[in-house]
């Protein structure tokens, strides 16, 4: 049997609560880490853009982050990893610090732009954008 690591541990607190294509996501980059996303892609015999999205998700909300880069078939790759329960933790308080400070301002931004209905349009996607990030990182907090 496999020992606990530290990383394990992170993604088994947060395993049952996230939905089943992240959790398929996550669990491969902890098995085969660190990884591309045509890694992942790969080992989950799909599309790389089927896992992008998932990915991007979990990297928001801290609990896999990009560890190196290398260069692959001539482009340069992000190699990504599962974050332990302290990186995650810390990587979400810096993002729940971040997120919120981006929304303040956009909606501050929001209420100076009324004579223009463009950027009024533009920066209220922002802020809808900004909440979703807050809502993906307040339930998939550690």
């Amino acid at each position: 049997m496999a020992a606990i690591t530290p990383r394990l541990e992170a993604y088994l607190k947060v395993r049952g609560s996230i939905a089943e294509r992240m959790n398929e996501v996550l669990e491969v980059i902890g098995k085969i880490q660190p990884c591309t996303y045509e890694d992942i892609a790969d080992e989950l015999k799909t599309r790389t853009n089927l896992v992008t999205n998932r990915m991007s998700e979990l990297e928001k909300v801290g609990l896999i982050r990009v560890t190196d880069r290398v260069k692959q078939k001539g482009n340069t790759r992000s190699l990504f990893s599962v974050c332990t329960e302290e990186e995650a933790k810390q990587l979400q308080e810096e993002f729940l610090i971040r997120y919120k400070s981006e929304k303040e301002d956009l909606e501050t931004a929001f209420q100076k732009v009324q004579e223009n209905p463009a950027a009024k349009d533009i920066i209220k996607r922002r802020v809808t954008y900004c909440k979703y990030k807050l809502r993906l990182l307040t339930k998939y907090a550690i």
